[in-house]
């Protein structure tokens, strides 16, 4: 412990507090690299929506470090402790494990961190250590005290939450599994240790299942090569199977709304998928999964976009796609991008609704059989017809 306590690194009274000017150690001032995950939102994506992105209540990671504000610094503190308590590892031991994958964690940033090594461990293991018990607290709430200010306080979990989940706001999921399992190593079986996608699964279950209904296993995350929360969240709402309908170009193509499609007798039916692109459209019926809207989803949509536009060049899909399908339908869109994911769904659709017997079978069942008396209604009224033509028929006869 003794070892920490160098000037100029961290006051070890406050030792979540860098000082006003962090040194920089330049044996480790590397640039970013192209495979780094975890950036910091553009201008132009983050104008006018700054509190979506930014942490509101606790910093975690290198970024936001600086600001005083966002320290939560007695919060990360007592779990510090409660972390070296379970774990019965020293400071020493862990601030030394931490330095060992500093070049790795430097690398997953998108910028050059410019604290240098001994203060950058810090902040990750205090971090890193902060989130995990979290996610333990909250899959067992015995291990909450009695003065606990986070869980026994609702809306500040609620809060923590969201922070979690911004993409300027995350620590790798490699360093975080990797301290778990020094935690979860002082368990005597393995059927007693737990993972980090169980734990995040549990914890994030609102937040996941929140944009799409989210299966009970762990299957899918497990396979996942997921390097932080945001990606798990992009992850788990990617496509299931890849669209059986072939991409086209629809520059110049009009899509039909969903009160065109309605008219053209298109029956809209709640789909089971998992994902937000588990979109079909079979024999007149669009599936489209379940949709739930409830407060701070744009916060999760906006930084899953932001990720999206900051880490990938090329990809075979994009959450805007998904939210593009959906304004088509509601106002009709005119002009769609080039290499729209949905666009041969939407050219099924448009055949669809081109041709004029489905338009025709739909007025008639809206218009004359919506309900038993009309299609009584009708049924008189060309039995009338037929006889009228019979005793018509038979009236010229006999003449």
């Amino acid at each position: 412990m003794e070892g920490l306590r160098k000037e100029g690194l961290f006051d070890f009274k406050n030792p979540l507090v860098l000082p006003e000017n962090p040194t920089r150690d330049e044996s480790v001032y590397i640039d970013p690299v192209s495979d780094c995950s975890i950036y910091r939102v553009p201008k132009s994506i983050r104008d006018g929506y700054e509190k979506a992105f930014g942490p509101r209540f606790v910093s975690l990671g290198p970024f936001h470090h600086h600001i005083k504000d966002l320290q939560a610094s007695g919060h990360k503190q007592s779990y510090y402790d409660d972390f070296v308590r379970e774990s019965k590892l020293s400071v020493q031991y862990l601030s030394e494990f931490v330095k060992g994958r500093e070049e790795a964690i430097r690398k997953c940033y998108a910028e050059t961190i410019v604290l240098n090594s001994d203060d950058l461990a810090m902040c990750i293991l205090q971090d890193a250590v902060f989130v995990i018990e979290i996610l333990l607290k909250n899959r067992d709430r015995s291990l909450v005290g009695e003065n606990d200010r986070i869980f026994k306080k609702p809306w500040l979990i609620h809060d923590i939450k969201f922070d979690m989940l911004k993409i300027e706001n995350q620590i790798p999921f490699a360093i975080l599994e990797d301290l778990l399992a020094l935690h979860q190593s002082t368990r005597e079986s393995d059927d007693e240790r737990l993972s980090l996608g169980v734990l995040t699964h549990e914890f994030f279950r609102l937040q996941l299942g929140g944009i799409t209904e989210i299966a009970d296993d762990f299957a899918k995350v497990s396979s996942m090569k997921s390097r932080h929360f945001v990606d798990l969240l992009r992850n788990y709402n990617s496509p299931s199977v890849r669209p059986s309908w072939p991409k086209k170009d629809l520059k110049s193509l009009a899509t039909p709304s969903v009160m065109e499609l309605s008219q053209a007798g298109v029956k809209f039916h709640v789909g089971l998928g998992k994902s937000l692109f588990d979109v079909r459209f079979f024999n007149g019926t669009l599936e489209i999964p379940k949709l739930n809207i409830y407060f701070g989803a744009d916060v999760l949509f906006r930084n899953l976009i932001g990720f999206e536009k900051c880490n990938y060049r090329e990809i075979t899909w994009d959450s805007r796609e998904f939210f593009g399908l959906i304004k088509s339908l509601v106002k009709g869109a005119r002009f769609l991008p080039k290499d729209f994911y949905f666009s041969g769904l939407c050219a099924e659709l448009n055949e669809y609704y081109r041709i004029p017997w489905h338009r025709w079978k739909a007025t008639l069942k809206r218009d004359y059989f919506n309900s038993p008396w009309s299609i009584i209604s009708v049924v008189a009224a060309i039995i009338l017809l037929l006889l009228t033509l019979v005793q018509t028929v038979f009236s010229v006869i006999s003449k």
